[in-house]
């Protein structure tokens, strides 16, 4: 089973046109709690997503059973003509792509997952940290796209790190880093060490005060904010009235210090040289000094909507690969030092939207909610919710931080590089999580 033979197949069986994507993937968890490790994971997987069309009527399937693919692959081609059309189908992408050559570090393949693991407890717990607990992966694949038109291949890896410190009092401090780079880890005692010196900040949590604060968001909360809103900037969300960025294109909605990229190109976890549909991958702004520049597309959205595929292919849902924010010129302890009375908030979950149209929605910080006063850390917080508006938000940024993070954690933040950001005028309300 491998990408032509099943699109060879699949126009045989009648299909007009064909994505064949077949992916090996190899991914190793390590996970670490109470300072040890205590699961080792392997998975080994090897499929073929197929995306299927027979004029406006598609089908999109994975095809994991080497041995009956082709018995699949009728019952599937059956299957589509049943199907009711799909009106917002324009066919896939058919001008040639020129692909940059792939980039991958081989070296991550075969690094120490327990040391990795090791050297980030030893960090915790060399500033003060008493408990450590969380994660390390390492996700390795090689795939082949073939489309009607076009085909490519690709090789990459990434390292993802979460660690959760805890102090003598159970406070706790989140940090993250995620990578395609060895470089990246040679130090990589200094996440557990972040994460620790959060955790021993004050010595105990007080209940959080309801109010507008002024709030600098660590790159891990920043990142929860920026994956929901530039999941946003997809074009098929706009297209359903599900988006901030709806009739918002060419407008400045956001603060003037906002300038945010989809950049697959940039070498991290979230690279890569194609799309769903096999389109070269591009960096695209989607937001230049708080202006709205560009939806992310796949080719059928770009024939909706008069313009050209921007390589975001999910060929029904584009979608952001990688998001980068450009930095600022102040160091982030200097914005928490420019606090009259605010917070610094660390990490944030159940972000959760009352209306994806006009931006509404709550979310719950985390593993570092520190109250500020003077420019000092006075006291950490628990209990508190951000009720806020997301555009509103957005546009009342104040300053981002020179430092980036790359940050990637579960579903909540997209592989990512990102700032410190200062915005003011926060809404906190009480939590009852």
């Amino acid at each position: 089973m491998d990408a032509d033979k099943v699109l060879n197949k699949a126009l045989k069986l009648g299909m007009d046109e064909l994505s064949v994507e077949y992916i090996e993937r190899i991914k190793r968890q390590v996970r670490f709690s109470n300072n040890d490790i205590d699961i080792s994971k392997l998975w080994i997987e090897r499929k073929c997503n197929v995306f299927m069309s027979k004029g406006k009527r598609v089908l999109l399937t994975s095809i994991s059973n080497p041995e009956k693919w082709e018995e699949e692959l009728e019952q599937y081609a059956k299957l589509i003509k049943n199907l009711p059309e799909n009106k917002d189908f324009n066919g896939l992408n058919d001008k040639k792509q020129v692909y940059r050559s792939p980039k991958f570090d081989a070296e991550l393949v075969h690094i120490d997952l327990d040391e990795i693991a090791k050297r980030v407890i030893d960090g915790a717990l060399s500033k003060g940290a008493v408990r450590s607990a969380g994660v390390v992966y390492m996700d390795y694949v090689r795939s082949t796209i073939a489309t009607n038109y076009n085909t490519a291949e690709d090789t990459r890896a990434g390292v993802d790190v979460v660690i959760r410190a805890f102090s003598d009092t159970k406070m706790a401090g989140q940090e993250t880093i995620t990578t395609a780079s060895t470089s990246d880890l040679e130090n990589v005692e200094e996440i557990g060490e972040r994460a620790a010196s959060m955790a021993t900040l004050t010595a105990k949590e007080v209940e959080g005060r309801p109010g507008k604060y002024d709030v600098v968001f660590h790159p891990l909360a920043f990142g929860s904010l920026m994956t929901y809103s530039m999941q946003m900037a997809s074009a098929f969300f706009v297209d359903a009235g599900m988006s901030i960025f709806a009739d918002k294109l060419n407008e400045k909605i956001f603060s003037e210090k906002l300038t945010v990229y989809d950049d697959p190109t940039l070498f991290s976890s979230g690279h890569r040289i194609y799309d769903e549909e096999a389109t070269a991958t591009q960096r695209t702004t989607i937001v230049e000094k708080g202006t709205v520049k560009s939806y992310l597309h796949s080719h059928s959205t770009a024939v909706k909507f008069g313009t050209r595929t921007t390589g975001n292919a999910g060929i029904i849902v584009p979608n952001p690969w990688q998001i980068v924010v450009k930095q600022g010129t102040r160091n982030y302890s200097d914005l928490i030092a420019s606090i009259d009375r605010g917070l610094f908030i660390v990490n944030l979950w159940y972000t959760r939207f009352q209306d994806y149209r006009n931006g509404d929605f709550s979310t719950i910080p985390r593993d570092g909610i520190f109250y500020v006063e003077g420019g000092e850390i006075k006291e950490a917080w628990k209990g508190i919710r951000i009720s806020e508006n997301i555009v509103s938000m957005f546009a009342r940024i104040t300053e981002l931080s020179a430092e980036r993070h790359k940050v990637k954690w579960w579903d909540e933040v997209l592989p990512s590089l990102l700032p410190y950001a200062k915005i003011e005028g926060v809404n906190i309300t009480k939590s009852t999580l």
